[in-house]
C-alpha cells in the first residue's frame, strides 16, 4: 500500500499545492472565536478541510466543496454561505487513483500506515489525505457554541465537549499532517474529522475501526496563513497560550476527574491528533 500511495503522490510532485489556514491554533487556544472568513471565501481556497465556526459553535467538516456544521447530538447539517470560522484549515483536493486500504481497528494503526508514508515523501510538508470507507465505528465529538466572554479552549471543553459513537457506518475521514515546527500555528501530527456518507451525522475523530476505505494522499508544500483582522487576535499575547495548553488541545489529557453526565475528560482539541 506505500508503495503505491508513493507512486499516486509523486506523478503529482509537478504541481505546487497549498494548505490556505485562517488564524492560528494560539490564537484559539486563547479564546479568540471571532468568526473572520465566511464559508462562501473560504470555499474560494479549498474544497476540503477542517476547522470550527464563530463562538466555537460546532465542528467544521468541509467535503467536496462543501461546509457542514456538526452539532451538540452529533448530527451535521450544511453551513450557510455567511456562516463564518475563527479557525480552519482547507486545499483543493488533487484527483489521484484512490489506493485500497485493508482494516485499520484503531486510529493508532491508522496513524502508524499513514505516518510511514510521510517518512518516505518529507516530514516537514504538510499532508492532506481523505478516506472513503466502510467503519465498524467511529468515535467523535463537537462542542456547543460559546458566549461571551469566552474562556480559554480548554476550559470551554471542560463543560460543552459532547461524544458519540457511530456505527457499522460510512463515511469519509479527512486528516491533515502538520509537521512539528508549525506547532503552535496548527497541531503538529495527525488530526481527522469525520462525516458520513449521507452528510448527516459527523464530528472531530478520537477513535475508529476501518474496515475498507479507498485513500487518496496529497503533499502539499506552501502554507498560506490568514491572519484575521480584530483587535483579539492584533493586541493578543499569542505566545501566552502555554505549551500544556497546546497539549490539552492535541491530545489526551488525564484530569483525573471522575463524570457520570456523559462528559469524559480526554484531550480536545479542534482537530484531531492521533494517540502517540
Amino acid at each position: 500500500m506505500i508503495r503505491s500511495l508513493r507512486k499516486e503522490v509523486c506523478m503529482e510532485m509537478g504541481e505546487r499545492q497549498a494548505i490556505y489556514q485562517v488564524s492560528t491554533l494560539q490564537a484559539l487556544a486563547r479564546g479568540n472565536y471571532y468568526g473572520s472568513t465566511d464559508m462562501e471565501t473560504l470555499l474560494t481556497h479549498g474544497d476540503t478541510g477542517l476547522g470550527t465556526f464563530h463562538a466555537v459553535g460546532g465542528e467544521l467538516i468541509v467535503i467536496d466543496g462543501h461546509a457542514y456544521r456538526v452539532l451538540g447530538d452529533g448530527s451535521a447539517v450544511e453551513a450557510a454561505t455567511s456562516d463564518t470560522t475563527p479557525f480552519a484549515t482547507v486545499t483543493w483536493l488533487r484527483e489521484q487513483v484512490p489506493v485500497t486500504l485493508k482494516r485499520q481497528p484503531s486510529i493508532e494503526a491508522l496513524k502508524d500506515i499513514l505516518t510511514e508514508q510521510v517518512r518516505e515523501l518529507g516530514i516537514n510538508d504538510v499532508y492532506i489525505v481523505r478516506i472513503d470507507g466502510h467503519f465498524r465505528s467511529v468515535s467523535a465529538r463537537t462542542e456547543l457554541e460559546q458566549q461571551e466572554p469566552y474562556l480559554p479552549f480548554a476550559k470551554v471543553l471542560e463543560k460543552d465537549e459532547r461524544r458519540f459513537t457511530f456505527e457499522d457506518i460510512d463515511g469519509s475521514l479527512i486528516g491533515i499532517y502538520i509537521p512539528d515546527y508549525l506547532s503552535g500555528v496548527n497541531t503538529s501530527g495527525w488530526h481527522s474529522h469525520f462525516i458520513s456518507a449521507d452528510r448527516k451525522k459527523g464530528g472531530h475523530v478520537f477513535d475508529l475501526d476501518l474496515e475498507e476505505g479507498r485513500v487518496i494522499f496529497n503533499k502539499a508544500d506552501r502554507f498560506i496563513l490568514d491572519m484575521p483582522h480584530n483587535k483579539q487576535f492584533e493586541r493578543g499575547d499569542l505566545t501566552a497560550a502555554s505549551q500544556e495548553e497546546i497539549k490539552q488541545i492535541e491530545q489526551y489529557v488525564d484530569t483525573g476527574e471522575t463524570r457520570t453526565d456523559g462528559w469524559y475528560p480526554e484531550w480536545i482539541g479542534m482537530t484531531m491528533q492521533f494517540r502517540p
